[in-house]
């Protein structure tokens, strides 16, 4: 019996490992959402000093090897597409079982541009790389008011993926770790698109956050105060429309009345400022390519280290994945 035992034991381990080994395989990877929350797992722990949340106006924009080569500053996107506020509340929330950032820029686009309570289009993007735990539960009660078994359990969705199997699935093992940690996030975009640089300075009133959008505005800001982070809110350049225009005077006021820094790239002065060609360097109406990106993230960054104590990490041990990282480069 007790070799029976013994053998139903192992043959229950190695089912379970198998099943370990399988759903590495086919789980979904995209480098716009599900990539960058499972990448967080395999960051070095407390070694993340800016964390940035929001939209792929960040993952797209934000050059984080450069903002390592420039200002040796440890930045992670833990963003997604079209990300809503509920969602960087709960990623941030993710975040802080494993980091302890000093600086959180959370971008803004979102929230000006969406008015849904629930943004569905992109929801596996948003929810997929998260592991399962209460914190992801509440996400995807906040996200969807459908389907939320599947949203939460993931793999009832992706199991038969074996038909659609790249190498990168087969990348995803722990093992990989050490490679694994050295993507932060940044996936440039590599296609051009001419458009003409806007001018919206004649909106000079404002329209209120949805009150979802608020509430979560809000939550992420008595966190971040409860934790001892800064927190930092941005917008890149894009081609905005003057609705978008006018929640930014909204988040303005917020972020005046909680001594919030905001810094809304999409005016005159600062497309001008940064050095943005309206004719040269977008991938489409709403992304920089990497010419863009480049000059962008010089600016950005600058403007951190010159308003936030940010330690310069360059030749600090425990660091080594920042110094030459992976980037994932979407081709037209």
């Amino acid at each position: 019996m007790k070799k029976k035992g013994i053998r139903a034991a192992i043959f229950a381990c190695l089912v379970m490992l198998a099943l370990y080994l399988a759903n590495c395989i086919l789980c979904v990877k995209s480098p716009h959402g599900v990539n960058q929350a499972r990448g967080l797992y395999v960051q070095p722990d407390e070694a993340i000093d800016v964390l940035f949340l929001g939209s792929s106006h960040v993952h797209c924009n934000v050059d984080t090897q450069l903002l390592w080569d420039n200002y040796g500053i440890a930045a992670y996107l833990c963003t997604s597409a079209e990300q809503p506020l509920w969602n960087s509340y709960h990623y941030l929330v993710e975040a802080l079982k494993t980091q302890k950032p000093k600086l959180v820029v959370l971008d803004m686009y979102s929230p000006a541009r969406y008015y849904e309570d629930y943004q569905k289009k992109w929801i596996d993007e948003n929810l997929d790389g998260m592991r399962i735990s209460w914190n992801k539960y509440q996400a995807v009660i906040a996200s969807s008011d459908t389907d939320r078994r599947n949203l939460l359990l993931g793999f009832i969705e992706y199991h038969s993926r074996y038909t659609n199997l790249t190498e990168e699935d087969f990348q995803n093992f722990p093992w990989n770790r050490s490679e694994q940690a050295r993507w932060k996030g940044y996936t440039p975009l590599d296609n051009h698109t001419e458009l003409t640089q806007p001018d919206l300075s004649y909106v000079t009133d404002m329209s209120r956050l949805t009150e979802k959008s608020e509430l979560y505005l809000k939550k992420i800001i008595a966190l971040t105060e409860k934790e001892g982070i800064l927190l930092a809110l941005v917008s890149a350049p894009y081609l905005p429309e003057e609705e978008d225009q006018r929640v930014y005077h909204y988040i303005e006021q917020m972020a005046d009345e909680n001594n919030i820094l905001f810094l809304n790239y999409n005016t005159t002065q600062l497309y001008e400022e940064v050095g943005i060609d309206f004719s040269l360097d977008f991938a489409d109406h709403t992304h920089l390519n990497e010419g863009g990106s480049e000059k962008y993230t010089a600016h950005l960054g600058k403007w951190l280290k010159d308003h936030y104590e940010i330690p310069d990490r360059r030749g600090e041990k425990g660091y080594e994945s920042w110094e030459e990282q992976n980037i994932t480069v979407q081709r037209s």
